[in-house]
């Protein structure tokens, strides 16, 4: 989105808040050498030798910063987001703090919808009452959570963003690396045992081998469906800052620059009464006739043509591209 990778930005954003010693990345085995070029100031990055979702990335996480300071609170940011007014974002960090500091709850930040999204989840808060938190510049308010709702249909979401009772759930998320660690022990027992087993080698020469040994092993879950669609003791703080989730090729083309017919191309396209579409061609000419409202990315000899109002499927289209050994290579 600028002159820096959205993970230079995530870092940059937080340096006044965190030192970069205290900064910790999950990336996998194939990004490593990016990232590294990408953060050099910061030498904690740990790559996972296998993806396993949230839930063991956060864990894993928490393990190794529990292990150096056993009252740690951790503030878990992804890299994919496009958040301004970073003034306004350090504070509603600072708030979130206190809150996880004080409470020994699991915090998130919820971000007021703009518009009936279809492709957030969202948080419904408890509307009975603010939890009260004091502290110099802490303005931000802060709700119990009644419940995490899933990607809603359009009627849906145009219902949420009526009511003023739910939030985008911005899948950001600040707690005691012993909290979390508490709520893996009591809702995914097995994922905390996996953990348990890395625990004794982080630090020492083994661990590498321990993680590579053990981590793809772990249950394969998200934290949001494993903990914290589980979990009572969850708050939200409210996020008064621009805030946008760039995890789909839809989101992405809200803030490109489009053509008088609403394309974005990026590589060679020729088209004819092409409209509302985002193509993008790494080489060679994509050529379009009589089409609208289509995502086209080609990557090689891979090729995605997409719906935007379907963009949030791609992630099926991966799952079937895993299942075939021929196709792994368009992932």
């Amino acid at each position: 989105m600028g002159k820096h990778s959205l993970v230079q930005e995530t870092v940059d954003r937080i340096k006044t808040l965190v030192p970069y010693e205290r900064i910790y990345v999950i990336t996998n085995k194939e990004q490593l050498g990016s990232i590294k070029a990408d953060l050099p100031l910061v030498k904690n990055i740990i790559a996972e030798p296998a993806s396993r979702n949230t839930a063991p990335a956060v864990g894993l996480a928490a393990m190794i910063i529990k292990k150096k300071d056993p009252q740690a609170i951790m503030i878990v940011l992804p890299s994919d987001h496009l958040i301004k007014e970073k003034e306004r974002f350090i504070n509603t960090l600072k708030t979130g703090v206190e809150v996880a500091r004080t409470s020994n709850g699991l915090v998130t930040i919820g971000v007021k919808p703009t518009f009936p999204a279809t492709g957030y989840g969202y948080l419904k808060i408890d509307t009975s009452g603010q939890f009260k938190i004091k502290g110099p510049g802490l303005k931000a308010r802060v709700h119990r959570i009644n419940a995490f709702v899933e990607k809603p249909n359009l009627p849906t979401a145009v219902k949420f963003l009526r009511e003023k009772r739910y939030y985008w759930n911005s899948g950001m998320f600040i707690w005691k690396a012993s909290s979390i660690l508490g709520a893996i022990k009591d809702h995914l027992p097995r994922l905390y045992l996996g953990l348990q087993l890395i625990e004794p080698s982080i630090g020492r020469f083994g661990f590498n081998n321990s993680l590579n040994n053990l981590y793809p092993r772990l249950e394969e879950i998200s934290i949001d469906y494993g903990i914290l669609e589980k979990e009572k003791r969850i708050f939200a703080v409210e996020g008064k800052f621009y805030w946008d989730d760039l995890g789909s090729w839809d989101s992405l083309a809200r803030h490109l620059k489009t053509d008088a017919c609403g394309n974005f191309i990026l590589g060679a396209h020729k088209g004819v009464d092409t409209k509302d579409s985002l193509v993008v061609s790494e080489k060679g000419v994509i050529g379009t006739v009589g089409v609208s409202g289509l995502i086209i990315v080609q990557d090689g000899d891979c090729v995605l043509v997409c719906s935007r109002d379907r963009a949030q499927d791609v992630k099926r289209l991966v799952a079937l591209l895993k299942e075939d050994e021929n196709l792994k290579k368009c992932l």
